[in-house]
Parts: C-alpha cells; structure tokens; sequence
C-alpha cells in the first residue's frame, strides 16, 4: 500500500505505537478483503449485464443502420427544405459539420512553421506555465526576483510492513 500522511495522534510509548501499527496492518487486510469482494462482485455484474445487453445493442445498430441507409437513399425529397425530420419516436437529419484536415505532403510541423512566417501568431496554441524542476536548481535570489519561494515540509508517513503482519496472523 502507497504511504499515508496522517496528522499523527501522541501515543505515550513504543508498545503503544508498535499496537497501534498491527492494528493498521490488520484494518488494511480486511479492507483489503472487503474491495476484493466488491470488485470480484463488480466484475459480476459487468458480465453478466454486457451478456444481457448484447443482442440489444447488435439490434439497435442494425436499426440505426437501417434509418440511416433509407435516409440517405432519400436525402433529396426527404431533406430538401429541412435539415432533420420528427418521425414520432425521435427525428433524423444531416448535420453538416467542418473540419480542418492537414493537405497531404504537408506536416504539422511545416504549418507551424508557415503560421510563424506570416505572423499568424494566433492559430498556434501555446500552455505556458512555471517549470518548477528547473526552478527548483534555482538559488533563492533567483527564486525571489520571480515572485518563487521554497517551502520545505517535514511530512510524517507510515509503511506497513505487511509480510510481518502476515507472517504474525
């Protein structure tokens, strides 16, 4: 298990801490346990509702394709003044939509660089944002004409050792 940071609570000795660890060991076994039970359940059900769903769902494809094929077939008199039609359980239509495709022979690369020739600075995207691994190098001057500051924590964390616990039950 990944460690923890609690907010340590003061025992008064090593025997009290020592108890309190086993207690934890044994508590994560039984979580353990208790989410191996419900994803083994999950699981389960999973199944068992993509085997009942199936044959509904391969018949709602077939269906849709069917819709789709008759409304293509008669796209002219049936789309002529309109883009969908209300057939009673639900309406169908054409939604004309327009992508940005990159011309063959052309990377991405090349349009970027095309897009900084003419100086259509606004068709690249650019996230900038702090990089704090270089930063981190940085001496705290440096830090400091930036608006940056370390900020150093002592965090207390807990390892289980769980083979000792296993070993001991």
């Amino acid at each position: 298990m990944a460690r923890r940071k609690p907010n340590p609570v003061i025992i008064a000795d090593r025997p009290q801490a020592e108890g309190a660890l086993a207690e934890i060991a044994v508590i994560d076994r039984k979580l353990t346990g208790i989410e191996t039970d419900m994803n083994t359940a999950i699981d389960a059900a999973k199944a068992a509702a993509g085997q009942a769903s199936a044959p509904l769902l391969a018949r709602r494809a077939d269906l849709e394709n069917a819709v789709a094929t008759w409304a293509t077939l008669n796209k002219a008199e049936l789309f002529m003044d309109r883009k969908s039609i209300d057939l009673g359980f639900g309406v169908v239509g054409f939604r004309q939509a327009t992508k940005l495709k990159q011309v063959p022979r052309v990377t991405v690369a090349m349009t970027l660089e095309r897009l900084r020739e003419l100086g259509f600075l606004d068709g690249i995207r650019v996230k900038e944002e702090v990089n704090k691994e270089v930063a981190a190098g940085w001496p705290a001057s440096k830090l400091e004409l930036v608006g940056l500051k370390r900020h150093i924590t002592d965090d207390f964390y807990i390892e289980i050792a769980r083979e000792d616990v296993e070993r001991a039950a």
